[in-house]
């Protein structure tokens, strides 16, 4: 993980919590997109304050849960960070954490691949050299994910 990579706080939902009184794994990967939807937004921002969007569809999402995340009124705190940058597509890498703290508990680690994605041809699309040197910003190694030797790019 870079040594300080993007962070958001998102928020849990009461209805984040199932049966077990944990947050169920399938609110992990909203409480990802929620991380991704702002960090993309702040990644994109241009000098002027305007918010460049670029067409971008989901493709992959894995996960590996750590540890229960049971549900809290405090925020989780999702690291995130660009792990692979190719053609058409970029991985993001991401922690869902306690805190903000170094050595804050981890519960999940995940990546997701985005594809940059022309909707009217139905086709993907090379991403822009002024889209690749923004992502540049947020580059790191890709996150340690059990199915996969460490320092996989």
């Amino acid at each position: 993980m870079p040594s300080r990579p993007y962070a958001v706080d998102v928020p849990l939902r009461w209805s984040d919590m199932d049966a077990l009184r944990h947050v169920n794994n399938v609110q992990f990967v909203r409480l990802l997109e929620e991380a991704r939807v702002l960090a993309l937004r702040d990644w994109f921002r241009q000098d002027d304050g305007t918010v460049h969007h670029p067409q971008l569809l989901i493709a992959r999402t894995e996960i590996d849960y750590l540890r229960q995340l049971k549900y809290r009124p405090e925020p989780v705190v999702i690291a995130l960070w660009v792990s692979k940058l190719s053609g058409a597509s970029f991985d993001i890498s991401y922690e869902v954490k306690d805190s903000r703290a170094d050595d804050a508990e981890v519960y999940a680690a995940a990546e997701s691949t985005q594809v940059a994605f022309d909707m009217e041809s139905q086709r993907p699309l090379r991403i822009s050299d002024e889209d690749r040197a923004l992502l540049h910003k947020y580059e790191a190694p890709p996150v340690d994910l059990r199915r996969r030797p460490s320092g996989h790019a």
